[in-house]
């Protein structure tokens, strides 16, 4: 069997030594791979186009939900005679996607899962706006949930997920509410709100069970619109970690395969914690267009 293509990312958050630590896990199970560290966005899309032209399908993500989304996005700009499949060894201040399948944060687990042949073909969200086209795996979301994303990258990687508190912390008091026109599989919402979320996954911001009905098979977004004021937030937030807000009034859930959202002042925009640009948006979803090996 071909090895899998391992690709570090070396800047990710407590991603130092994270080659000699993976190479080490996937030495000790025997786990065939080539293990290489790819320094920005460029060279993982060099890498990524170099196995494409050798027809290897098989790929790892060193990293958090960051790097995962990076490697996603550059597999996804080939074109392949079976669908790829990709692994994950988490390395970064978190990697959510992973908890929507009961796994933890750390890389030897994860390294146990690379063995086999068993792999999982899961949806892939598509996220278009004014700024181009962006893949995901796990969330995408406008809003204050977005703005915080964005400051999260002002705090430093140790805090781990805390990152994102921090980032709500940082971002809500000058957040400014909106109204936003959303349609959603038949249906449609009209009014002021906070955020909207739109989960593929069901964990995002660090550990917040955002969509705890959410499935990454069933061809269909979770979508949720939160019209919560800010002042409400702190009552909100431990709710939506534990998967028990969607009864509260303030969140309308709707379930589609294709969104579209306009707002009356641009919105930034979120995909797998990755600032994206501004609203307006449409939002996709591709069945099965990956297999995750986890």
């Amino acid at each position: 069997m071909t090895p899998w293509l391992v690709l570090v990312n070396p800047y990710a958050a407590r991603g130092r030594h994270a080659r000699s630590r993976v190479e080490a896990a996937l030495g000790n199970r025997d786990v065939p791979a080539e293990v290489t560290e790819v320094a920005g966005l460029d060279a993982l899309r060099r890498t990524v186009a170099r196995a494409a032209a050798e027809r290897r399908t098989r790929f790892v993500a060193v990293g958090g939900d960051g790097t995962v989304n990076a490697v996603l996005n550059a597999v996804m700009t080939h074109q392949w005679d079976s669908r790829p499949v990709l692994g994950i060894l988490p390395t970064g201040t978190g990697c959510d996607l992973l908890r929507t399948f009961g796994l933890g944060n750390r890389i030897g687990p994860a390294a146990d899962r690379l063995a086999g042949d068993s792999t999982y073909p899961v949806d892939v969200g598509l996220a278009i706006g004014e700024w181009g086209r962006r893949y995901f795996l796990n969330v995408a979301s406008i809003g204050a949930t977005a703005a915080a994303a964005a400051a999260s990258y002002r705090f430093p990687g140790w805090l781990g997920t805390f990152r994102y508190v921090g980032g709500v912390a940082a971002s809500l008091p000058g957040f400014r509410m909106t109204e936003i026109s959303l349609e959603a599989g038949g249906r449609s919402f009209r009014g002021n709100a906070l955020t909207a979320v739109f989960a593929n996954g069901q964990f995002f911001g660090g550990g917040f069970n955002i969509a705890p009905r959410a499935s990454m098979v069933d061809q269909l977004l979770d979508v949720q619109v939160i019209t919560a004021t800010k002042r409400e937030v702190a009552r909100l937030m431990p709710k939506a970690r534990g998967g028990h807000h969607l009864t509260d009034p303030s969140v309308r859930r709707f379930v589609a395969g294709e969104v579209r959202v306009e707002t009356a002042e641009p919105w930034p925009v979120e995909a797998d914690g990755e600032p994206l640009g501004s609203t307006p948006l449409l939002v996709r979803l591709q069945a099965g267009r990956i297999r995750l090996k986890i």
